[in-house]
């Protein structure tokens, strides 16, 4: 009797872990259910700075035919996909396609070619036949508003002398793109004339949708309403940085983009000109003054060595420092880590993983 009430006791330990076993199965697959019907722009809450995307020499493309999922990809270009990665690499540029919204957009005599350099806040544009066009044109010319040793005929090069903004509309790259961009790229357009207001192929980080890129400068925004969109671009016409659902300059590398926002946002909104803002490394002479500032303001604050910056194991806090120049001649150290982001859903379709972001700690006067 005894050993029969054994071996009754372990089958139910048995059952019950079963059971448990399958009640976990089951909670994962609504889980991971939940996350795949889910879009990558209503999850979590990661913060924008710093995700801006990489650019300082930047071409926009006017192109009418379908983007595919990459626009550098055979399926899309054909043959000319590797003489053009090589131009693009060629000269350290980077390139994404535009199209006017609306259907409107789909039938224009000609194509323009933006060119922009987004550390010198200047951008040229000119009209070319189709995209080959860019295997015969002096880019680094056309960016300095010239034609350099273009082999195409010679055709007016203009500057732009208005802020142009590029709304990601690729829904083939991410739903998210197409369902939150597209409205927002219409209703921007009922508010413009000109040339303001493009749609374009991916912009980086659909994750923040409705995502844009401001020219000539190469600021990055998201999450943004319509409304708001329209602002950035009537800020910046009017010489202004815009702050709201900025994710950063793309000439500057993620920690300077945080910083660089930090800045700004001590400054104030609308007293910052446009583009004024300058980012650079910081020396050891800026980061001993501005540690001294912050331990006399911080009784919390201890002051960081130069192992700080490269930390030689996890348990050290990823730090880092950059210098931030005004046009007034006002330099501003800011004290940066690497910080949780929690989970990241990168793009819609894809599971969550952990993800980083840069927070700016301090931001001193020196």
């Amino acid at each position: 009797m005894e050993e029969e009430a054994t071996q009754e006791k372990a089958a139910e330990q048995i059952r019950a872990e079963r059971a448990s076993s399958a009640r976990q199965d089951a909670e994962a697959n609504q889980s991971d259910e939940a996350w795949k019907s889910m879009r990558c722009s209503d999850f979590g809450n990661e913060a924008l700075p710093g995700t801006a995307k990489s650019m300082t020499l930047f071409l926009a493309v006017e192109y009418l035919k379908g983007w595919g999922r990459d626009i550098m990809d055979d399926d899309v270009l054909g043959d000319l996909t590797a003489p053009l990665k090589k131009v693009l690499k060629d000269n350290g540029a980077s390139m994404q396609f535009i199209r006017k919204p609306g259907r409107a957009g789909q039938f224009r005599d000609e194509r323009k070619l933006y060119i922009a350099r987004t550390d010198q806040g200047t951008c040229f544009t000119t009209r070319i036949s189709g995209v080959e066009d860019l295997l015969h044109l002096d880019i680094q010319a056309l960016a300095d508003g010239t034609w350099g040793r273009s082999e195409l005929p010679a055709r007016p090069v203009k500057r732009v002398n208005h802020p142009i903004m590029l709304v990601c509309t690729h829904g083939k790259r991410d739903r998210c793109c197409a369902i939150k961009g597209r409205p927002l790229a219409a209703g921007m357009q009922t508010c413009f004339s000109g040339d303001e207001v493009w749609e374009t192929s991916h912009s980086k980080g659909h994750r923040f949708a409705p995502t844009m890129i401001l020219l000539p400068w190469g600021y990055s925004y998201g999450r943004i309403p319509t409304g708001q969109a329209i602002d950035a671009v009537k800020t910046s016409a009017q010489g202004h940085m815009y702050l709201t659902g900025l994710r950063g300059r793309g000439c500057w590398d993620a920690p300077g983009q945080t910083a660089e926002i930090a800045v700004a946002q001590q400054l104030g909104a609308h007293t910052v000109p446009v583009g004024s803002l300058v980012v650079k490394e910081t020396t050891d002479q800026e980061q001993e003054i501005a540690e001294k500032e912050i331990a006399a303001h911080d009784r919390t604050s201890s002051r960081t060595n130069s192992d700080d910056r490269h930390p030689k194991d996890a348990h050290h806090p990823k730090l880092a420092w950059r210098t931030v120049e005004t046009s007034r001649g006002e330099t501003w150290v800011v004290q940066l880590e690497q910080v949780s982001a929690g989970d990241v859903m990168a793009s819609c379709g894809k599971p969550p993983k952990h993800g980083k972001t840069w927070v700016a700690h301090h931001v001193t006067q020196v």
